[in-house]
């Protein structure tokens, strides 16, 4: 018998108390191949459990469960009738603090939570930089760039940037002519064909006279100018200036948009190549289109450099010469502008200045206005870009207006809605991560009934292994619980008469983003291992909740339908899969009832190619490990890898052979940081799952298995 490993530990307070530990022992047992299942395929029959040495750790004299609490809350304690002996099995997924890059919580049989080494995202090569990211629960390997210009240095990459210490010179930048320098790495020096840079000097600085558009290029040109802002790594980026001369006659203001096919910066000096002189400035992170205006400038010559984060021909700037005008006054609560209700304000956002605090995406520049209601009323409020790249964020505040706690919503799409405010005094913030000419838009209504399932107070319910459609059409964000905050929202009582296993699945339309958390009866501030935020579909997995009453609470980004799962069973102790264990069809480990098995392929082999791994990928691919599946009848089959540490692959074979034929739409490549995921209506037969990974990906694996009605 396979000798199971020792699980190091790891940590984390859970999300909801793990409760009385189930009545549950861990028995892992070969499924019964068959002769179909290939040559050596016919297995003992024998149990494969942990011993004393092994995971599910054996505890003193027993004869039921009642005498096996090992005061542990991770663990699944029962009394293993066959020895007579307490079982106490551990189970990660009661220890996960929702933290990926942290590394993986453990249980550990006779202590506890632990928290588990970081995630160690280090390749020992040189030539990449390793970062753990938290938002795709992964990896990322960036070739080495030290002077940041995009371009791997060519001692890692061949053929790259021959002087990494020089943003100047790399493969991608083009050949200047009559410089003495080999610009493109190609080899060459000063070969044809190559570029004259215009603009990138004082000398040069290319020249317009008046209102009127410019077209620019970037292309051989240098970072020659210092700026207040600037685009996301200005070290690696190109700059050109442009001389612009103010006619005689009035003070006018000075208004350039830079607008490029990269990422673009522009500011207006008084005299070139001097910081100081810098009259206003505009940028924006990834931000394609930006102004600057410097407001009643006198007759005479002023110079807009203009930065672009890679090198581009295709740079436009609009220079304007406006009657001059101040600064705009109402950028806080007290010197708010009064809104109408149906009459559009056009909102000019230029010059920075500090948002209020807000539950949105950070802003650098923003204003207040403000609306009195003398009765109950819906209140919807819309904002557009009208000039620019950025997109508008709203807020909508109470009379007390500068807290966070007076932010009653937000939304960073253009559109918010308010449902029967009271009478009383409001305020709206529009604000964008960079200059923009805006409309806002303020209509009103009579109140609307609260939907019954926009409070947690009384929501309707969701049957266990049901699904129930729901529509946010005319929803608000009534559910504070930090989930998805400023979108519309829906709560439904999920009741449990026992300890149980949920999977939540909510569903949304394409294009559309969703959340799906599960609450306490107060819809109290979710966790982060109790929210989770996505494309469809979105899961939410939870063990061994104990009994009583939870709130699913289901959010999306567009206010659409969608449908909401609440799979419901009786919590069962996971089957850990022993190094070694399952590697073949012949050793595939039974998942016909259903269950949660955990297994790790870094030690397994590579047994069975999958149809959708990655191209080019040698022999059978990553290694494997197998389940089966003997289904007496036709049967809806929910598969879920949350919690897997590597790009998965899942794979459905039906049999009898071995691995059988794939299953049509059976193949799933979990790139998504919820892993791989399979719900499917299969007809009595005998299958196979194969937990396989993307592009040799290998490592510890989470699979519940659920099998229901179809």
């Amino acid at each position: 018998m396979a000798r199971w490993i020792a699980i190091a530990a790891s940590v984390a307070a859970l999300a909801i108390a793990c409760g009385t530990n189930p009545p549950n022992r861990l028995v892992v047992i070969p499924f019964d191949a068959g002769p179909d299942a290939g040559e050596g395929a016919s297995p003992d029959g024998s149990l494969l459990s942990g011993g004393d040495d092994g995971i599910a750790s054996l505890g003193g004299p027993c004869v039921d469960d009642k005498e096996c609490d090992d005061g542990i809350a991770c663990t699944y304690d029962s009394c293993d009738t066959s020895k007579g002996r307490c079982s106490y099995v551990p189970d990660d997924t009661q220890c996960d603090d929702g933290v990926y890059c942290n590394g993986k919580e453990v249980c550990v049989s006779g202590h506890g939570c632990e928290a588990g080494p970081p995630v160690a995202c280090d390749n020992s090569n040189p030539c990449t930089i390793a970062t753990c990211v938290e938002t795709s629960k992964s990896c990322s390997y960036v070739p080495r760039d030290v002077d940041q210009d995009g371009d791997p240095d060519a001692h890692c990459v061949p053929n790259r940037d021959c002087d990494d210490l020089d943003p100047n010179v790399s493969s991608l930048h083009a050949e200047v002519c009559g410089n003495g320098i080999d610009d493109n790495c190609n080899g060459l020096i000063d070969e044809m064909p190559c570029v004259v840079p215009q603009g990138d000097t004082c000398e040069n600085a290319l020249a317009i006279s008046g209102a009127g558009t410019l077209a620019l290029s970037s292309v051989g040109s240098r970072k020659t100018f210092a700026t207040s802002c600037s685009v996301g790594t200005p070290q690696g980026a190109q700059d050109v200036v442009v001389a612009i001369t103010v006619p005689p006659g009035p003070n006018r203001d000075l208004q350039v948009w830079a607008t490029a096919s990269v990422e673009v910066s522009v500011a207006i000096d008084g005299a070139c190549g001097q910081p100081s002189s810098e009259l206003a400035c505009g940028n924006g992170t990834g931000t394609t289109s930006v102004r600057a205006r410097a407001r009643n400038v006198a007759p005479g010559t002023y110079y807009a450099v203009v930065t672009t984060q890679a090198p581009t021909a295709g740079i436009e700037l609009k220079v304007d010469l406006l009657a001059p005008a101040p600064k705009a006054t109402n950028i806080g609560c007290s010197t708010a502008s009064p809104v109408q209700p149906g009459t559009p304000v056009a909102v000019e956002l230029i010059e920075s200045a500090p948002p209020l605090p807000s539950q949105c995406a950070a802003e650098t520049t923003s204003l207040t206005y403000t609306f009195v209601l003398t009765n109950t009323q819906d209140v919807r409020l819309y904002a557009s870009t009208v000039q620019g790249t950025a997109s508008p964020v709203i807020g909508l505040r109470d009379a007390g207006c500068t807290a966070m706690a007076d932010e009653l919503n937000c939304r960073n799409d253009g559109q918010l809605y308010a449902r029967a405010l009271p009478p009383g005094t409001y305020f709206v913030t529009i604000g964008a991560p960079a200059s923009i000419d805006a409309t806002l838009e303020l209509d009103l209504a009579p109140p609307s009934p609260t939907p019954p399932d926009q409070t947690c107070a009384a929501p309707p319910p969701v049957g266990a292994n049901q699904r129930i459609a729901f529509d946010l059409s005319n929803h608000v964000d009534a559910i504070k619980d930090g989930c998805a905050p400023g979108r519309p929202d829906a709560a439904y009582d999920l009741s449990l008469a026992s300890a149980s296993d949920v999977l939540l699945i909510g569903r949304f339309p394409a294009g559309d983003n969703g959340a799906v958390a599960l609450d306490s009866p107060a819809c109290d501030v979710a966790l982060p291992q109790n929210c989770q935020l996505g494309t469809t579909p979105v899961r939410l997995g939870r063990r061994n909740l104990i009994a009583g009453d939870y709130r699913a609470v289901v959010t999306d980004q567009l206010g659409l339908q969608g449908t909401l799962d609440a799979l419901v069973r009786p919590t069962v102790a996971p089957t850990i899969i022993p190094p070694g264990g399952a590697d073949t069809c012949a050793q595939a480990i039974d998942a016909s009832a259903g269950g949660f098995f955990m297994g790790d392929t870094s030690t397994a082999n590579a047994d069975y190619s999958s149809g959708c791994d990655a191209p080019g990928v040698p022999g059978a691919g990553a290694a494997d490990q197998v389940l089966a599946l003997n289904l007496s009848a036709p049967q809806r089959v929910v598969l879920d890898m949350e919690g897997s540490s590597y790009t998965t692959i899942l794979d459905v074979y039906r049999g009898p052979g071995c691995p059988g034929l794939p299953v049509d739409g059976g193949c799933y490549v979990g790139f998504d940081p919820q892993r791989s995921f399979l719900d499917m209506e299969l007809p009595a037969g005998k299958y196979w799952l194969v937990v396989d990974g993307y592009d040799l990906a290998r490592g510890a694996w989470d699979l519940d298995v659920r099998v229901l009605p179809p």
